[in-house]
């Protein structure tokens, strides 16, 4: 019997202490800092003597400058085309941000003068969409990409810093 006092007792005093924490909403808007690494696969399809198109098929990781909020440790996957003229090129491609919840946030990619590697490139991230307690998500990020050396023939590794904005709003029925 004194056991389960004492059990109820510490599933009380557990639930009142920490019930609070687990049971908190995420905030409606707020910002993103951070950098997102990632590694990859590509292909190459030539066009001509001066323009190819380039596929490719990213996963990473993105973590906030802070190491809180919602974007931080989330897992990426990034997919999208760079089309390449004259040695520069304009991507669109997209990001699916998962987070530790399983929780998504899609965002759509945009650089108007992507350069080959190992230049940096710009370019900016529009939130268009996401689940669960991220649906209604819009936003905007700015970012520079770092391309590095590759590991192996066929791959590529880079990271991006970004910053920008999001806020949720309500959808309506």
């Amino acid at each position: 019997m004194k056991r389960i006092i004492v059990a109820s007792t510490l599933a009380l005093f557990f639930s009142v202490a920490f019930g609070p924490v687990a049971n908190s909403e995420m905030a409606k808007e707020g910002t993103i800092s951070g950098t997102l690494y990632y590694a990859g696969t590509h292909k190459v399809v030539p066009l001509d003597k001066e323009r190819f198109v380039l596929v490719y098929d990213n996963k990473g990781v993105r973590v906030s400058d802070t190491g809180e909020g919602p974007f931080h440790n989330n897992s990426t996957w990034n997919v999208g085309v760079i089309y390449y003229e004259k040695g520069v090129g304009r991507l669109r491609g997209y990001i699916i941000d998962t987070d530790p919840e399983g929780d998504k946030v899609i965002m759509e990619l945009t650089e108007t003068a992507t350069q080959p590697s190992p230049k940096p490139t710009s370019g900016t991230a529009k939130i268009i969409g996401g689940t669960g307690k991220f649906e209604g998500i819009q936003g905007n990020v700015e970012y520079t990409r770092q391309s590095m050396r590759p590991s192996a023939k066929g791959t590529h590794q880079a990271y991006s810093k970004g910053k920008g904005s999001w806020k949720i709003v309500e959808t309506k029925q």
